[in-house]
């Protein structure tokens, strides 16, 4: 990263703002991957709690609203999007067998939807590194 990108985030939060903000997306994160395996398991999930779009997440939120003004001119963050697009695809998958009866699809489906979901951690954690780095 260079020293232009370093000093903008700098300019928009401070480095344990970032830390917290991050901490906070990847929380969001985990939590709304344990309500769509909750509801692989057989669980009631109330939908609200597992949207399918990509947008409509309190991470995509978080993404597309306060991460994007705070880090959106970072190229790690930009790592983040591709990963938490294609989760969602697969979540639209699973959702759309849990709804046809087809449990055992879904449960195939989930094992890839939960590969996916490290990575997207990963890239999160690169950007926590990152933003470790400032001063």
């Amino acid at each position: 990263m260079s020293v232009v990108n370093i000093n903008a985030i700098n300019a928009s939060l401070d480095k344990d703002e970032a830390q917290r903000m991050l901490r906070k997306a990847k929380s969001a994160h985990i939590k709304w991957r344990s309500y769509a395996q909750g509801l692989v398991a057989g669980l009631d999930i109330p939908e609200d709690k597992t949207p399918v779009q990509h947008t409509d997440c309190s991470f995509g939120k978080w993404y597309y609203g306060a991460g994007q003004q705070a880090l959106g001119h970072h190229e790690l963050y930009e790592g983040i999007e591709v990963p938490h697009r294609i989760l969602h695809q697969i979540y639209g998958e699973i959702y759309h067998y849990i709804d046809k009866g087809k449990a055992d699809k879904a449960k195939e489906r989930l094992s890839h939807l939960v590969e996916i979901s490290r990575t997207l951690l990963e890239a999160i954690a690169l950007l926590e590194q990152e933003v470790n780095t400032l001063k």
